[in-house]
C-alpha cells in the first residue's frame, strides 16, 4: 500500500514538472576557488555535498542512505555537508526537515545556486565530490574540483520503479576511488529525482 501511494505520488509530481532523471552534464564542471568555498575544509581530502530538497520524496528517501554513507567514510578525513539548493526553499521549512532526518549543523543553503552550477548538480538527489586543487608551484590547496557528481547508487530505475534494494553504489565507490588513489569512475546511470528549481 505504502510503494503504491509513493509512486502515485512521483507520477503526480512528474505530470507537474517537478521530478525529471536527467543525465549528468558532458561539460566538466569548473573548480571552486579557495576564496570562494562557503563551507569549512580544513584537512579534509575529500568533501561530499548532498543536493536535497524537503518536499521530494526520493530526496528523503535516500537520506538514510546519504547518512550512512557519511558515518562510514568521516573517519577518513571527508567532509559532508547537505545542500538546499532550491530557490523555494523557506528557513522554517529547512529547520524541520534537518530536525526530521537528523542532519543537524552540516547543511548549507545554496540561495544564488554557485555550488549546483559549479558542480553540474541537476537533481534532488544529487551527490558530488570535491577534492582540493593543489597549486603548481607551493603545493599549498587553491580550491575544489569536482571529480564526480551523479546518483548515489541504482536503486531508482525511472519515476516510480525502483529495486527492493540497490545493487550498484555509485558514490561509495567512487569516494572509496578518490581516497586509494585510483581513477573515478564515472556513474553507472543518470540521477532520478526532483529537479532543482530555479525560480530566477
Amino acid at each position: 500500500m505504502i510503494a503504491m501511494r509513493f509512486r502515485a505520488i512521483l507520477f503526480a509530481l512528474s505530470l507537474a514538472g517537478g521530478l525529471l532523471p536527467i543525465a549528468a552534464p558532458a561539460q566538466r564542471p569548473a573548480s571552486l576557488k579557495a576564496a570562494s568555498i562557503p563551507f569549512e575544509v580544513g584537512d579534509a581530502r575529500a568533501v561530499v555535498l548532498f543536493f536535497i530538497a524537503s518536499d521530494c520524496p526520493i530526496s528523503n528517501r535516500t537520506l538514510p542512505e546519504m547518512l550512512r554513507v557519511q558515518h562510514e567514510f568521516s573517519a577518513r578525513h571527508v567532509k559532508f555537508w547537505f545542500v538546499y539548493p532550491n530557490l523555494t526553499e523557506t528557513p522554517a521549512a529547512i529547520r524541520e526537515h534537518e530536525a526530521t532526518y537528523g542532519i543537524k549543523e552540516k547543511a548549507l543553503t545554496d540561495p544564488q545556486q554557485q555550488l549546483a552550477r559549479l558542480t553540474g548538480a541537476n537533481v534532488t538527489p544529487e551527490a558530488a565530490i570535491l577534492v582540493p586543487h593543489t597549486g603548481i608551484k607551493d603545493g599549498n590547496s587553491s580550491g575544489l574540483r569536482t571529480v564526480y557528481v551523479g546518483r548515489l547508487d541504482d536503486r531508482y530505475l525511472s519515476l516510480g520503479t525502483e529495486r527492493p534494494a540497490p545493487t550498484r553504489h555509485d558514490l561509495e565507490t567512487s569516494l572509496a576511488a578518490v581516497l586509494d588513489g585510483r581513477p573515478v569512475p564515472a556513474p553507472g546511470g543518470p540521477p532520478i529525482g526532483c529537479s532543482i528549481v530555479n525560480t530566477r
